[in-house]
C-alpha cells in the first residue's frame, strides 16, 4: 500500500470515528437533559426554603414524581397544552444575598455609615425542565408557546420593577460584635407539569414553576463574635 493511500485511508477512518463521538456526546447531552431544571435566580439565593413541610421545587422532583403526575394529564389532546398544578402559592422565605459584614474585634466601639442602593428587580420568575422552553423578549420573561395562559390559579404578578432607591444606614457596632447586611424576602411558588401536543403527538414534556416575590427587605442583624 502507497503511503498516500494509507494517509488518506487514516484519515477518513479519523473522520469517521469523530464523527461517532459527536454522535455519542449528542446522544448523551439529550438523556441528560431529560430533568434537567433551566432555573430562574431564585434559585442561586443564599438560602430560599418552604415555610410548611411537605413542597417541593421542580428542583427536587425525581422520577417517580413525574410518572405520578404525568399520569393526571388526561387524554392527549389534537394540539396544544395539558397541565397539571402540584403546588399552588405555596410560601417560601430567601435569604437573597450577603450586602456587607462588619466586625469589631477591638476593645471599643465602631460607628460607620452603610449607603445602600436596590436595584432594579424581577417580582416574577420562572424555571422549566424537559424540553419546555422559556421565553426573554427585551424585560419581559415567560414560558414558551402560551403555557402560562394554560395554567390553573392564579399567577398574578407583574414581571417589573421595583424603583431603584439609595439610601443611608448608620451601623452602631459594638465591641466583639458583627453587623450583617442581607436581603431577604417572601414568596409564593406554583408549580406543575406539562405536556405539548401536536397532532395528537406529544413534542414537549416537563416540570414547571412560577417564583412571585410578595415583599423582600433589607435585614439588619448584629451578633455575637464567636470565641
Amino acid at each position: 500500500m502507497k503511503k498516500s493511500q494509507f494517509i488518506s485511508i487514516y484519515n477518513t477512518e479519523v473522520i469517521t470515528l469523530k464523527k461517532i463521538i459527536i454522535v455519542l456526546l449528542v446522544l448523551f447531552a439529550i438523556s441528560l437533559d431529560k430533568n434537567i431544571v433551566k432555573a430562574g435566580d431564585y434559585l442561586a439565593y443564599q438560602d430560599i426554603e418552604f415555610v410548611s413541610f411537605g413542597n417541593k421545587f421542580i428542583s427536587q422532583f425525581n422520577e417517580e414524581d413525574y410518572k405520578k403526575y404525568y399520569k393526571k394529564l388526561g387524554k392527549r389532546r389534537f394540539f396544544g397544552w395539558r397541565t397539571f398544578t402540584v403546588f399552588e402559592s405555596i410560601k417560601v422565605k430567601y435569604d437573597k444575598e450577603t450586602m456587607y459584614i462588619l466586625e469589631n474585634t477591638g476593645t471599643s466601639p465602631i460607628e460607620q455609615i452603610y449607603s445602600i442602593k436596590t436595584e432594579e428587580s424581577v417580582k416574577k420568575q420562572y424555571s422549566v425542565s424537559g424540553n419546555i422552553g422559556l421565553s426573554a423578549k427585551g424585560d419581559v420573561k415567560g414560558f414558551k408557546l402560551g403555557l402560562e395562559d394554560n395554567i390553573k390559579g392564579s399567577i398574578t404578578a407583574n414581571t417589573l420593577k421595583k424603583e431603584d432607591e439609595k439610601f443611608e444606614v448608620k451601623l452602631d457596632v459594638d465591641p466583639n460584635t458583627r453587623v450583617i447586611v442581607m436581603i431577604k424576602g417572601e414568596g409564593k411558588i406554583t408549580n406543575g407539569v406539562a405536556k405539548y401536543y401536536r397532532f395528537f403527538k406529544n413534542v414537549k414534556k416537563g416540570g414547571w414553576e412560577v417564583f412571585v416575590v410578595t415583599t423582600e427587605y433589607f435585614s439588619l442583624v448584629k451578633e455575637p463574635i464567636d470565641e
